[in-house]
């Protein structure tokens, strides 16, 4: 549990680093990005949808073309899944501690612009390589906790059916899914 937490919150520190960000793989920092959503959204963090509307413009606006972006978005989601699930097989033990650390991140201080463009808070400039509508990048789902629970209950049902680990997580990022072809 420390290490995953330790991992996890040293996830947070490279985010919210510019040095950092900058010497990471894009793959590596959406996953990252993706596995602090993930804890957010376990944990019901008050600002999860805030970070998930963030997150998804960095996806968008740092990727080279559609491809990378794709690909993005599937190490996104494996971020998130798998911190969802960690922390759900922990009975979210960590959540007090995670909450405080996630809604005060300095990702919070950046700006997004209504045609992707995004600001982030140290003055850097991530220009998307085709403006959009921010507006349709995310919308709320007050459901989302209560699916990513019901996939996670569904897939170790699954395992436990097989007697063995299933290969892929059920659990997608529908939400983005219907918009993905838009940028």
């Amino acid at each position: 549990m420390k290490s995953f937490l330790g991992g996890i919150l040293l996830s947070l520190a490279v985010i919210t680093s510019v040095r950092a960000a900058h010497e990471i793989s894009y793959f590596d920092e959406v996953y990252a990005l993706g596995s602090v959503a993930g804890q957010g959204l376990a944990c019901r963090a008050e600002r999860y949808d805030d970070f998930e509307m963030l997150a998804r413009a960095i996806l968008i606006g740092k990727a080279k073309d559609a491809d990378m972006q794709n690909e993005g978005l599937q190490a996104y989601n494996r971020g998130k899944v798998g911190a969802f699930m960690e922390l759900e097989s922990e009975q979210f033990a960590s959540c007090a501690e995670i909450n405080q650390n996630f809604n005060s991140q300095k990702i919070f201080k950046s700006v997004l612009y209504s045609d992707g463009r995004m600001q982030l808070y140290d003055g850097t400039l991530i220009t998307p390589r085709k403006t959009y509508n921010v507006n349709k990048l995310y919308q709320k789902d007050p459901y989302a906790f209560a699916k990513a629970d019901a996939a996670y209950k569904k897939y170790l049902a699954e395992a436990q059916k097989n007697s063995k680990n299933a290969k892929k997580i059920p659990l997608r990022d529908s939400n983005y899914s219907k918009y993905a072809n838009q940028f």
